[in-house]
């Protein structure tokens, strides 16, 4: 029954290729539309545990009890002084650097993401004016405990604390502070920049996508390389070979698109390893065919093809599905979301070994000839 099924399956690939051909496309767009939804989760160490464990029950506990829900943030403001023995500043409890302090500070309060934003200006501050004099600026300071919350011991840098709002957009709170910092005339010597768990999640969002595109190019590079060199000696077969895996990773990011999962640290490598195990779908259909085809024409090499290898890639798909099911049985939330994308990209990768590639095959026969 599942023979029978199979090859009249093959049959209609071997008589209409671009019919299979067009509906997969149809697929692929539809899959590139899904894909375009893909946002980057925000996470921290807390979102990858489960959330009825007692330490980060307790620790939601605190936060929620201590800080308001707020989430907390710093600029950091540090000597970065050019030449050894010019008159750059050396101290950060001078006048410019706590005028320079108390401008972004005032600046940053006013982003709708943010709650409040303090600086050592406000522990200076009297009837509304700073200090002029550094002496009378230093004894105050000695005299404040507080003064150690803003300023280091070496007094080479100070922060500027904010308390951004619970539902803070920490990519967009980033680049505007980076706006206001570049923005904002600063002191000989001195540089700012953002800080704290929002901007740590907004540079690893800026992270992904570049990393992700960048172990994807060199993973079909070097997956082409092998096909060429080693497996198949041929440019066109090698090519062909690889649209399993070309397909199959956009179909299965349509699909997590689709559910409205989103991409994270962990699951942004799914990718490459979708790559390294889905060749193995395209190598077997493309080497079946050529076994077949020293034997029998194309149209029926595609359709021996086609039930000879569906079966066993099937029971290989079922196999790693089984696998990476069982990731999500455990209680570490990210690799239930990276077992299922790679469940899905297995998934795809299989499936467009035996509609794609079958498809491609005949096309180059028939129309190509051999080579």
């Amino acid at each position: 029954m599942i023979d029978e099924t199979l090859k009249k399956y093959g049959s209609i690939v071997a008589n209409h290729p671009f019919l299979i051909l067009g509906i997969a496309i149809l697929v692929t767009i539809a899959a590139l539309i899904g894909a375009s939804s893909l946002g980057m989760k925000e996470e921290g160490m807390e979102e990858r545990l489960p959330q009825d464990i007692e330490v980060i029950s307790t620790m939601n506990f605190v936060k929620d009890e201590f800080s308001g829900g707020i989430n907390p943030g710093n600029i950091v403001i540090e000597l970065d002084p050019i030449l050894s023995n010019s008159s750059e500043i050396r101290d950060v409890r001078d006048t410019k650097i706590i005028e320079y302090a108390d401008i972004l500070a005032k600046k940053a309060e006013k982003l709708e993401d943010i709650q409040s934003a303090s600086s050592i200006a406000d522990l200076l501050r009297e009837n509304d004016h700073l200090p002029r004099s550094e002496r009378r600026i230093r004894s105050k300071l000695d005299s404040l405990p507080q003064t150690t919350e803003y300023i280091s011991d070496d007094y080479s840098m100070t922060l500027i604390r904010l308390d951004l709002m619970p539902d803070a957009d920490n990519e967009e709170v980033y680049y505007q502070l980076c706006k206001i910092i570049e923005e904002t005339p600063k002191p000989l010597g001195v540089k700012a920049q953002p800080s704290g768990s929002f901007a740590v999640i907004a540079s690893l969002k800026q992270q992904i996508k570049p990393d992700m595109r960048k172990t994807s190019v060199f993973s079909i590079l070097g997956i082409l390389a092998i096909i060429f060199l080693f497996v198949f000696r041929s440019l066109k077969h090698g090519i062909t070979s690889l649209m399993a895996i070309v397909f199959g990773v956009l179909w299965a990011f349509g699909l997590v698109g689709i559910l409205g999962m989103n991409l994270s640290s962990v699951t942004a490598g799914a990718a490459s390893m979708m790559m390294g195990i889905g060749i193995d779908f395209g190598i077997q259909v493309v080497s079946r065919f050529r076994q077949e085809l020293m034997r029998f024409g194309y149209m029926e090499a595609v359709i021996n093809t086609i039930s000879g290898v569906t079966v066993p890639m099937a029971v290989t798909t079922l196999a790693a599905l089984i696998g990476f099911r069982a990731m999500s049985l455990g209680r570490l939330t990210f690799l239930a979301d990276l077992a299922t994308m790679m469940s899905l990209g297995v998934l795809c990768c299989m499936l467009s070994a035996i509609t794609i590639i079958p498809a491609l095959l005949v096309i180059w026969e028939k129309y190509f000839g051999k080579g």
